[in-house]
């Protein structure tokens, strides 16, 4: 992959928009829009971000432990107002569950593409 292609994908990690990513990475909209429709750019990007979100459900896990410890102790402290740590602490969880979920999606579909792919060459090889 090209330099600019990968300023590209990096910036499109970084950013909320295909806008703001490609003058992030100093190319135009319609450039950025013709890496997008690239098979190999669009496959190193899915392999990144699933990359990205498999970093932070690890980060998130790591810290479930310390979750649970807080929510202890305040059950077991009488003097501390516990709902906005234990909102806190639900954000937290919930944020891990849809993590996960995601990862799990981005896997599921990479086996279908994947399956796809095989079926078309066999179907192809005159199969």
């Amino acid at each position: 992959m090209n330099n600019r292609k990968n300023k590209f994908l990096v910036a499109l990690l970084e950013e909320s928009s295909i806008t703001k990513a490609a003058e992030k990475a100093g190319i135009s909209r319609p450039t950025a829009y013709k890496f997008l429709k690239d098979p190999d750019f669009q496959e190193e990007l899915s392999e990144r971000k699933s990359e990205t979100i498999d970093g932070c459900i690890r980060y998130l896990q790591g810290k479930l432990a310390l979750c649970n410890e807080t929510l202890i102790s305040i059950i077991e402290d009488p003097t501390t107002a516990p709902q906005v740590k234990i909102n806190a602490i639900n954000s937290v969880f919930a944020t891990v569950k849809a993590m996960t979920e995601t990862a799990e999606l981005l896997e599921m579909s990479e086996k279908v593409e994947r399956l796809s792919a095989f079926v078309e060459d066999q179907e192809g090889g005159g199969c």
